[in-house]
């Protein structure tokens, strides 16, 4: 039995392709995979697996007006949808609206009218933050997609994925097997762990480790690891990847680090603390030393 603390990683999205197949294989614990991404990800689209294709991010400007080839219903649809971040920039005097927006490749895969629409205004994340500097329009970088690995107790994922807008891979339980050789179960130490006292601590361990033997014993009498699970303690650590804009995760930051719902689980409390600072020090290289994320 192993003991990690809780950690978070900010991943770049250097390639759709790339960063797709990188979270798929946290599901599968299989980063190692021989396949290529793009293999990947077309056994996942032959599939139907289509969730994973929520970590793509595509970004946007165009301007709406009379001489624009966007059409004004798409316009207020792209702003009403829960799966597309979009703002527009407007200037007294100017025809139409510079709009902003960011989506993922699923929103996109499933609406392919507006996809074909979209596609020539197609921009790289650069050129998308350029634009926002030459218009002077910080509220656009709002629309940056950020990803993160975090890894935590399988029961504070539980609290983060109720508050998330569903760009979730997680690592299974169900596929994963925790007791091939080499392997074994992990514990991420609850946030109480290192200044409890030696009897909790003890507790703790000993109820650990019983877990761990029966998730074991339970295998060997025959028992799929889909089935075994039910022997793994809580605090068994789990592999998060989540992949929102900052306006998501700025929702997300203030229901589970600032609790202005209700005071939020300290371990909950804690992964989203080290997610923010993951992503805080990136989104300023943005959107500037003073920009925030709550």
């Amino acid at each position: 039995m192993k003991k990690i603390l809780p950690s978070a990683e900010l991943w770049v999205n250097n390639s759709n392709p790339a960063h797709v197949a990188r979270a798929a294989r946290v599901c599968y614990a299989s980063e190692g995979g021989k396949k290529s991404p793009e293999e990947l990800c077309d056994e996942l689209a032959s599939r139907g697996h289509l969730s994973m294709f929520r970590h793509a991010s595509y970004y946007y400007v165009f301007q709406s007006g009379n001489t624009s080839d966007v059409p004004a219903w798409l316009c207020v649809a792209l702003t009403n949808t829960p799966f597309v971040t979009c703002v527009y920039y407007k200037k007294k005097g100017m025809d139409g609206r510079v709009y902003f927006l960011s989506t993922n490749g699923q929103y996109l895969n499933d609406n392919l009218k507006i996809a074909k629409i979209l596609t020539p205004y197609e921009v790289s994340v650069d050129r998308f933050v350029s634009r926002a500097l030459e218009l002077h329009f910080p509220t656009a970088f709002m629309c940056l997609r950020y990803t993160v690995c975090l890894t935590t107790q399988i029961s504070t994922s539980r609290e983060l994925n109720r508050t998330s807008p569903n760009s979730i891979a997680e690592q299974s339980t169900r596929y994963v097997n925790f007791g091939r050789p080499g392997r074994g179960i992990t514990i991420c130490l609850p946030h109480w762990y290192d200044c409890a006292h030696w009897t909790k601590r003890l507790l703790a361990n000993v109820a650990w480790k019983c877990g761990e033997w029966a998730y074991r014993i339970a295998l060997s009498l025959g028992l799929p690891p889909q089935d075994a699970r039910g022997f793994l303690p809580f605090d068994t650590a789990t592999r998060v990847v989540y992949t929102y804009s900052a306006f998501e995760w700025r929702h997300i930051f203030r229901l589970r680090l600032l609790g202005t719902t209700g005071k939020p689980h300290p371990n909950a409390k804690q992964a989203a603390s080290l997610v923010h600072e993951a992503i805080l020090s990136q989104h300023r290289l943005f959107a500037g030393p003073d920009a925030s994320l709550t």
